[in-house]
């Protein structure tokens, strides 16, 4: 078994650590080995799979989308007179394109800003 020194710890974040053990009947160490091992475990679940899966599960929660897979062995290649679009655009824009045809998805990303303050209006 390894041992491991968590360093500079916040006061905060060590009383809640208490409490949360002794809600469960334990040390303290015992409840930061079980929080490492289930987090661990979590993630590890979460993650099985490829950035294919990854996708999938993503679009999975609002419908999914049922694309035409062409069977494996028949790639084509530039002198099968198969147009290849060019991108104008960067990977979501491709991405859009792809999905726009199948409806869409909606998703409300909110607008970046470089700092907390409020953006000025100049009206």
């Amino acid at each position: 078994m390894a041992t491991i020194v968590i360093r500079k710890l916040d006061e905060t974040v060590k009383r809640k650590l208490q409490v949360r053990a002794a809600r469960n009947g334990r040390s303290m160490e015992a409840e930061a080995r079980e929080i490492l091992s289930g987090h661990i475990a979590e993630n590890s679940a979460q993650r099985k799979g490829g950035l294919g899966t990854a996708i999938h599960r993503r679009f999975a929660a609002i419908g999914g989308a049922d694309l035409q897979i062409p069977p494996r062995g028949s790639s084509a290649s530039l002198s099968d007179g198969i147009e290849i679009p060019e991108l104008d655009g960067g990977l979501g824009t491709a991405i859009h394109e792809l999905f726009a045809p199948l409806g869409g998805v909606n998703l409300r990303i909110p607008p970046r800003r470089k700092s907390h303050r409020p953006i000025p209006d100049f009206s």
